[in-house]
């Protein structure tokens, strides 16, 4: 199948509605990217689903799409920026607010950089759907759709509870946000209706499936009667972690059990600031047992709004978001906070008063983690199948 584009004969990128429906085993394209853990968690999650549904997955990153390592800069910085320089990333972040007639110059050069990689990536994956899970992806990913270079339809899956204005591209077939908040910001946007589905989170967190609470907090050390608050600070470890984890055991009424994830030195610094202040807490460095973590706490305590936190309301564990990391993270917990999943902190003595309504029984707890159960709901994967079943062919060749 094939169309001239301005002036120039170019072959659509992705198979043809014939040759898909021959297809024994229908193939999705999921494009992520390796910045932190929350969009290649999400895409990992999202692939598991559609394989249980019956089609293949191949995942691809993103950041490995663009010439001259692009990608790996983009993400070295992006870290610089949130653990040495945060100002300047609430900046950026905020800039594209402000000037959204930006984002469609950015979209089209994004392609440009990326365009080559990624239709090699769909010509070799002959999809049926493609599916992104970071922003600047669904960008580019959104404007070959819009310019009659790819074949396929396209979802755009936002991992983030507050929708920025680079997560929106309206060349994009189906977009998918967690809540109904950030479906109607992202409609607002795009101007084309946005689905809300379930945020993508392993079933391994579904209360039935959690851990034995007793066993997981025997492994952790943490007596019976303690009051155990998870830290997180993503894959990272970024953000205010160490003055989180002093107000969160100050008074001693509170045990920290801090993730620090990938960050070596900073469970190196937090080993060392719990044995110079004698302080009761539980560090730990890269897990792969969340699930057993997040059944021995009775809240978790998150600075971004992300994979955790999804973790944890799934779970049951209702969150708090303090000392939010710039950018994303506050847009997140600000928007999280208005509906009612979360709750907000602004200082140590808010954050006290909040641990104490929180770790117990009792009517505070039960409405934030009844708000948050609701979001569980419709699959994402299976509206993903469905925008494959019910594309018209003409838009295949759009």
């Amino acid at each position: 199948m094939s169309r001239f584009v301005r002036g120039r004969r170019r072959r659509l990128r992705g198979t043809a509605p014939q040759a898909r429906d021959a297809r024994r085993q229908l193939q999705v394209l999921v494009v992520s990217a390796s910045m932190g853990a929350g969009h290649d968690g999400a895409a990992r999650e999202l692939a598991r689903r559609l394989q249980r549904l019956g089609y293949s997955s191949d995942v691809r990153d993103f950041l490995e799409s663009g010439p001259l390592r692009i990608g790996a800069a983009l993400r070295r910085s992006y870290e610089i920026q949130l653990r040495y320089l945060p100002g300047t990333y609430e900046a950026t972040y905020r800039m594209w607010f402000r000037a959204p007639w930006l984002c469609p110059p950015l979209a089209r050069f994004v392609a440009i950089l990326t365009r080559r990689r990624l239709l090699s990536w769909i010509d070799d994956a002959g999809p049926c759907a493609i599916l992104s899970t970071y922003p600047l992806a669904t960008l580019s990913l959104g404007e070959l759709r819009k310019t009659g270079r790819l074949a396929v339809p396209v979802a755009n899956y936002i991992t983030d509870f507050g929708v920025h204005p680079l997560w929106i591209h309206a060349g994009v077939d189906l977009t998918l946000t967690v809540h109904e908040g950030p479906a109607r910001r992202a409609a607002e946007l795009s101007g084309i209706q946005s689905n809300v589905c379930e945020p993508a989170v392993s079933e391994a967190f579904e209360p039935s499936g959690l851990p034995s609470r007793q066993e997981s907090r025997r492994k952790l050390g943490l007596d019976d009667p303690e009051r155990a608050v998870l830290v997180a600070a993503g894959s990272w470890g970024v953000g205010q972690v160490e003055q989180t984890v002093r107000d969160v055991a100050a008074g001693g009424r509170f045990v920290p059990v801090v993730a620090c994830g990938s960050d070596r030195r900073l469970r190196s610094r937090l080993d060392r600031v719990v044995g110079r202040e004698s302080m009761r807490a539980v560090v730990l460095g890269w897990t792969d047992d969340m699930p057993g973590v997040i059944a021995a706490c009775d809240v978790v305590v998150d600075n971004a709004g992300g994979l955790t936190a999804f973790e944890a309301m799934r779970a049951g564990v209702p969150v708090v978001s303090y000392k939010t990391i710039p950018g994303h993270g506050r847009e997140n917990a600000e928007a999280m906070s208005e509906a009612g999943v979360v709750s907000g902190a602004a200082d140590a003595d808010a954050l006290s008063l909040l641990l104490d309504a929180l770790t117990h029984a009792g009517p505070a707890r039960a409405a934030q983690v009844s708000a948050a159960s609701k979001m569980f709901g419709p699959d994402p994967a299976e509206l993903i199948a469905a925008m494959v079943t019910t594309t018209p062919a003409a838009l295949f060749s759009r």
